[in-house]
């Protein structure tokens, strides 16, 4: 039988040190690896989150001037807007001052030039205009001729006589026209006075003529009663 012979290991306190060590500085490398990467990552972060910041904050100036560009905007759109109304308006109501003295003009023209006038009161110049919504517009003059010519007060009844159906209508003014809530009309002027409005006819009902009469304040019988055609200018 052989014989074995037990082997030997000498054990030398060196060799664990070394192995320790090897650990220890396995172990200092990991953590110096992992902290160089946790500030890596860390100053990554930071730099991004700062260069956020500058974004969000560029943005919200930009928002900051475009919100104030568009109230300057929308603000000088209104001023324009209601500059433009009011000049508008203006030129509207100048217009009218225009048509007005144009039309007192004429008239004035026509009392020096026209010797036929009758003396007393007369309607002259009776206007019918249709207008977009189906309304009509009116206008009328009252004039009067007498030896002495001063302010004088006069009444003036106005009817559209038409047709409602078979049922001949004489319908008054005020029922009419919106702005006239009675009848007669009192009216002061010394050579002649311009009257308009806008009129509404009922349903149905189709007008005639336009009957006009006319009587001084201080007398009950009309000094002029003159019907005209209802002829509706172009």
């Amino acid at each position: 039988m052989i014989e074995r012979k037990p082997i030997v290991v000498n054990y030398r306190p060196s060799h664990l040190y070394w192995l320790l060590a090897l650990i220890a500085a396995f172990v200092l490398a990991i953590l110096f690896l992992g902290k160089l990467w946790g500030t890596m990552v860390s100053d990554w972060e930071l730099a991004e989150k700062a260069e956020l910041e500058v974004r969000t904050a560029e943005l919200e100036a930009q928002l900051v001037d475009r919100t104030t560009e568009l109230s300057r905007i929308k603000l000088s759109s209104e001023v324009d807007a209601a500059a433009l109304e009011n000049s508008r308006q203006e030129m509207i109501g100048l217009q009218r001052q225009i048509y007005q003295r144009d039309q007192e003009l004429k008239l004035y023209r026509e009392l020096l030039q026209d010797n036929d006038q009758p003396n007393g009161l007369s309607v002259s110049d009776l206007n019918l205009e249709a207008m977009d919504d189906g309304r009509i517009r009116y206008r009328w003059v009252a004039r009067q001729k007498t030896v002495k010519m001063q302010t004088l007060s006069v009444y003036a009844d106005v009817w559209v006589i038409g047709m409602q159906g078979e049922k001949e209508l004489s319908l008054p003014l005020n029922e009419l026209d919106t702005e006239v809530s009675r009848l007669p009309l009192k009216l002061e002027f010394k050579y002649f006075s311009i009257n308009q409005g806008i009129l509404q006819l009922p349903e149905g009902f189709e007008p005639d003529k336009v009957r006009i009469t006319l009587r001084y304040t201080w007398m009950d019988k009309a000094q002029s009663d003159q019907k005209f055609d209802w002829e509706i200018e172009e």
